[in-house]
């Protein structure tokens, strides 16, 4: 039977409403390892509810907004002793539930005119519902969302600047100010949230290593690659920061090095990450990396992007200690990268017969990539070139000939196949014919 209550989502949490939102899954995960689904169902299923509340700033505002009010009933009950108190009393919840009923009408006509998608009288509404209940901070952000539906940036602006007073910690603000960047960035203002993460960390210099990555994964996204790089350079954490920030940053910046395809970079990323990797000791904290390398390193696998994947199973591989299987995935992975960008080298190699590489193209990525993407690379010659090249038997089998020594990895993967092709392309052709082939451009 379950241990828990009738107890406040903070509570089944393990934590207190003081809690950043940042933390609130670190305690759910907790929670959940106290309360299994298969010895504990009826733990389980509070811990999911709590977290479903919790997990979104918008309703646990709500939910703190109504936990504020029922105390503040619950302390005026207990305290009435007289009549003419209890008279008060009564006086003032009927005042109270008059806006509250007001308030009840036209979130339901707000919620009919978003149905209708009429955002603009929703947010007319909303801006009333503020007057009438200026504390609540679920108010404030329904206004903040039809605020950015709307496009009114001014409004914005106004409504975060009521929100901030009602935060109690810093974390809080950490959070609203992450929030608003994220309006911004999902509303197409991309200045204005880069602006709204840099006051954040002008307001906490002491976390800039946390906050950073988001900055520079903006500045990626609107194409300011070196700001973008230069921002992770000028935030790297200290080495008495706690692994999980390291960590994510680490994680962070090799992200903005595959988007950005800023290749130089990564191996010196890869050292000082691999460096602090030395710190994680803890059983809990090594798995919980290891499975977030492998579900990216998973990832990228399956979409054949086999570069990108041998960085995540590489450094799998260095946290895993003797693990056989991981270390078998990564020298696979990595002969799989080598082969991959020896393709793409020929691919740029203007010197090349053309047909090589889509010949190299088909034969590695058939059962790597979809049927309407192969067929999508290969369409990419026009079949009147396509058959031209086809038709010079001599030139084909020259570029064989050629790539054997270019592209030795390229040949050595598939050479039955290559010497086959070789062998058709040639047919009727002296061995001396043949050997003045290598002389052929």
């Amino acid at each position: 039977m379950s241990k828990i209550k009738n107890e406040s989502y903070y509570k089944i949490l393990g934590t207190t409403a003081n809690i950043g939102q940042a933390r609130i899954e670190e305690k759910y995960l907790q929670a959940v390892e106290k309360h299994p689904q298969e010895t504990d169902p009826e733990g389980y299923a509070k811990v999911q509810e709590a977290f479903e509340v919790l997990r979104d700033p918008e309703k646990r505002a709500a939910y703190d907004n109504n936990r504020k009010n029922d105390k503040k009933k619950a302390g005026a009950a207990s305290t009435v002793k007289a009549n003419q108190q209890q008279i008060a009393e009564e006086n003032t919840k009927a005042e109270e539930v008059k806006p509250l009923d007001e308030a009840e009408q036209l979130i339901a006509v707000a919620k009919k005119a978003m149905d209708n998608g009429d955002n603009q009288k929703a947010f007319e509404i909303y801006k009333k519902l503020n007057q009438l209940i200026p504390d609540s901070g679920e108010i404030k952000f329904k206004l903040l969302k039809l605020a950015s539906l709307n496009d009114d940036v001014d409004e914005m602006e106004k409504v975060f600047s009521e929100i901030i007073p009602l935060t109690t910690s810093n974390e809080e603000l950490q959070v609203i100010y992450t929030l608003k960047a994220d309006i911004y960035q999902d509303n197409g203002y991309p200045d204005k949230a880069i602006k709204t993460y840099e006051e954040l960390l002008e307001k906490f210099p002491e976390q800039t290593s946390m906050f950073a990555p988001a900055l520079a994964h903006l500045h990626a996204q609107i194409n300011q690659f070196d700001k973008s790089m230069q921002v992770m350079e000028q935030s790297q954490p200290a080495e008495d920061e706690d692994t999980k920030t390291t960590t994510a940053f680490y994680l962070s910046w090799i992200n903005i090095i595959i988007t950005t395809e800023n290749w130089s970079k990564l191996s010196k990323i890869i050292s000082k990450f691999k460096k602090q990797l030395k710190h994680v000791s803890e059983t809990d904290d090594v798995k919980e990396l290891q499975d977030e390398l492998m579900e990216q390193y998973m990832y990228f696998h399956k979409a054949a992007l086999f570069q990108e994947a041998e960085i995540y199973i590489g450094l799998a591989d260095a946290i895993a200690r003797n693990n056989n299987d991981i270390k078998k995935a990564h020298n696979e992975t990595k002969k799989q990268a080598r082969l991959q960008k020896e393709i793409s080298r020929l691919s740029r190699d203007i010197h090349a017969h053309a047909l090589l590489y889509y010949r190299a193209y088909e034969w590695f990525y058939t059962g790597k990539v979809s049927a309407a993407k192969m067929i999508a690379v290969i369409n990419e010659l026009p079949v009147y070139q396509k058959q031209q090249l086809e038709n010079d038997n001599q030139s084909y089998a020259a570029g064989i000939l050629q790539l054997k020594k270019k592209y030795p990895l390229i040949y050595k993967s598939f050479q039955n196949q290559w010497d086959t092709l070789f062998e058709q392309l040639t047919v009727g052709l002296s061995r001396e014919e043949k050997r003045n082939l290598r002389k052929k451009k």
